[in-house]
């Protein structure tokens, strides 16, 4: 998701909802500790439930590379990144009555 359509996602949700809190964190990816992963997080109540979307950036991955035990398992995997090329990801998650978020589909926030 571009920049420009997550600030048209986040501006409807607070035109329609309100948005009750926003987060951005910056993080270090861990295979790779000089690239830094960018997630941001808003939070909104829709009929009295929860619910939280969180868009993570970070750079685009190029290739995968599978290490192998001597008894031919998977092992490890080593991601290869491209620096100057970026994807994003979007995530929506509904609050549990413990108060933990778990995953929904997009259908199932707009029902």
């Amino acid at each position: 998701m571009s920049d420009k359509a997550w600030e048209d996602l986040v501006d409807l949700i607070d035109q329609k909802f309100t948005v009750d809190k926003a987060e951005s964190a910056e993080h270090p990816l861990e295979d790779e500790p000089k690239l830094k992963k960018t997630t941001q997080s808003i939070y909104f109540e829709k009929d009295n439930i929860k619910f939280k979307i969180e868009r993570s950036v970070g750079p685009k991955i190029i290739d995968k590379k599978t290490f192998y035990s001597g008894q031919g398992v998977a092992s490890h995997a080593k991601y290869i990144y491209d620096p100057s090329e970026t994807s994003s990801k979007v995530v929506f998650y509904r609050q549990l009555p413990d108060g933990n978020f778990n995953e929904i589909s997009p259908d199932e926030l707009m029902s």
